[in-house]
């Protein structure tokens, strides 16, 4: 799509527009591929497409410009006109372009002479080579288009220097003239490539013109279709790179849509996005909700040192630049540029990167808003970045961004959902005393004895949630004063917190609470085996709680609590778990 492709070129223009970077003009970038590419035949559509990504009307008058100038050649192929650089000085007319350059070996001066001067008036360029050594020395240094050559010669012969010739550049066609022609020579001298056979004395010299023109044609022929199967190849290896382009960001979108948790996002991301990049240091910045700041949210390639609570605020730094013009960056060679200025540290092993907004539609202010950035450096082959891989990380990039919109929203409807029931929750205990702040001081007591167990902090995190609506079941199931949590409040657990997707976890944690140590007398019945170990500090602490109810603190009912909850060990309480409880208790932290 024309309009897309010019969009996307817009932004990578103004990309590096703010920075102080100015793109090459479309004419020295387009010589700049040729020349790279030097035996490169690309059609009009290829070099705007592929290389430039250009409008396709400015490059073709770019090319017919540089063609006009002498600078590319031109040459239509099936009604398309291709183009490449220009490999010789360029033909002053159309008779001149079907010439060609012409080497005529033979040891005798006098043949040399006559078939140079018959040539050239024919408006070739002609050189001659005295015998088989010379000769093969000049094609070696600038292969010609046509070789005509004497069969006998003293030290290398025609046949030697043919088979020099087709070794070192088969499309080269061969004449071979002998003055003793026989059907064995023919035959050797066609069985090695020879294009024709031709008979001294020249008597009719239209012999040697018809034969090196139908030579030159067969030659050029061939040459196009070397160059056209070439261009072949290298558009079916682009179309398949575009295809597997295409398919990772599919396979990326897919991975990062189905994610709700926000740093499974940005770890995949950046683990997916180094796989199809073959980089070695790919990170992702976010910005912090009501602030100008990005912080570093998962990275690959950059140590944990340097990584560890990294911020970035919008408009400084490379990045900070391109989150504020929300514009995507290549470039190239970093030294060349004033970007060199705004490195914040990190050695490169390359100094091409790119880097791309993530940002995301806000139709109520008519404008995109600010996501985060995601950087890429240091390819494996130490190949710059190009135009490809930024169109490539750009496209990824809006998907990204409305992932993580996404995941945030969701975030956010649960902990309002989550809110209301623990606002619920607590609405419930306070209209008893003997239940006031119950909730609160289990979340309070099972996250105190879970750091002492020096669980990870994600675990810890899950505790405390499941602690907080461990209650919840009490909304549509009152129980008597004292009374356990039942096997029907138990349910209703289940139907309140089925709706969220990511409270799976605590929802189990809470159900798992019910289910003895033993595996006895569980809700669930007996014979439930693996109860996490969040369910059983869940479950200790719950009873306690419950057991020392009230407003006061009294030290002989927290004893006594403690005592039954001993009794209790290894049938229906975790004995560690127990343990740890009175270690607390005796440090004085359970208020």
């Amino acid at each position: 799509m024309p309009g897309g492709k010019a969009k996307t070129r817009t932004q990578h223009e103004t990309s590096e527009a703010p920075i102080g970077s100015e793109r090459p003009q479309l004419e020295e970038r387009v010589l700049d591929y040729f020349h790279r590419n030097s035996h490169a035949m690309d059609s009009v559509g290829g070099v705007a497409r592929f290389w430039v990504g250009e409008n396709h009307g400015l490059v073709e008058r770019c090319l017919v410009d540089l063609h006009g100038r002498g600078l590319l050649q031109k040459r239509t192929i099936a009604g398309t006109d291709f183009y490449s650089l220009q490999q010789s000085r360029p033909a002053a007319d159309s008779q001149a372009q079907a010439c060609g350059r012409i080497l005529i070996v033979d040891d005798d001066p006098s043949i040399r002479s006559f078939m140079m001067g018959a040539l050239s008036e024919e408006g070739h360029s002609v050189a001659v080579a005295e015998n088989g050594v010379r000769a093969i020395e000049m094609f070696h240094a600038d292969p010609f288009d046509l070789v005509v050559t004497d069969l006998w010669m003293p030290g290398r012969s025609g046949i030697d220097v043919l088979q020099a010739v087709k070794n070192h550049r088969p499309s080269t066609e061969v004449i071979v003239i002998t003055a003793h022609a026989d059907l064995e020579v023919a035959i050797e001298a066609l069985h090695h490539g020879a294009y024709d056979l031709l008979t001294k004395p020249l008597d009719d010299i239209q012999l040697l013109y018809r034969a090196v023109e139908r030579a030159l044609q067969k030659q050029r022929l061939s040459m196009d279709n070397f160059l056209l199967v070439d261009t072949v190849q290298t558009r079916n290896l682009e179309l398949k790179e575009t295809v597997a382009r295409l398919a990772a960001v599919n396979e990326i979108g897919k991975a990062t849509t189905g994610l709700l948790e926000l740093q499974e996002i940005y770890d995949t991301v950046v683990r997916m996005v180094a796989q199809h990049l073959k980089v070695r240091r790919v990170s992702v910045l976010v910005a912090e909700p009501d602030s100008d700041t990005m912080s570093l949210v998962a990275a690959v390639g950059i140590a944990e040192h340097e990584a560890l609570n990294q911020r970035m605020r919008v408009g400084e730094g490379i990045a900070g630049r391109v989150a504020a013009t929300q514009s995507p960056l290549l470039v190239t060679d970093i030294e060349k540029t004033e970007l060199r200025e705004l490195r914040s540290g990190g050695r490169y092993t390359t100094p091409s990167f790119i880097a791309t907004p993530l940002s995301v539609s806000s139709p109520m202010h008519y404008q995109r808003e600010r996501v985060g950035v995601i950087n890429a450096s240091d390819k494996h082959s130490g190949d710059p970045f190009n135009e490809q891989d930024l169109e490539f990380l750009s496209t990824l990039s809006s998907q990204v961004a409305v992932a993580i919109e996404h995941a945030r929203l969701v975030s956010d409807m649960e902990d309002g959902y989550l809110a209301v029931l623990v606002s619920l929750i607590q609405a419930a205990e306070d209209a008893r005393p003997e239940t006031r702040g119950h909730s609160r001081r289990v979340t309070e007591l099972a996250t105190a004895m879970a750091e002492a167990m020096e669980l990870p902090d994600s675990r810890v995190r899950l505790l405390k949630r499941a602690a907080a609506l461990h209650e919840v079941g009490r909304l549509s199931t009152p129980t008597a004063d004292g009374a356990g949590t039942t096997p029907n409040a138990f349910m209703a657990t289940e139907r309140i917190l089925a709706p969220i997707a990511s409270l799976r976890e605590v929802r189990e944690l809470v159900l798992h609470a019910a289910d003895g140590f033993d595996d006895s007398g569980s809700v669930f019945g007996a014979g439930r085996i693996g109860t996490p170990l969040e369910s059983r500090i869940l479950a200790v602490c719950e009873e306690f709680v419950r057991r020392t109810s009230g407003t006061d603190r009294d030290p002989e009912k927290q004893r006594q609590a403690l005592e039954t909850l001993r009794n209790q060990a290894g049938h229906k309480h975790d004995p560690q778990i127990v343990a740890a409880l009175g270690q607390l208790l005796e440090q004085g932290e359970v208020r």
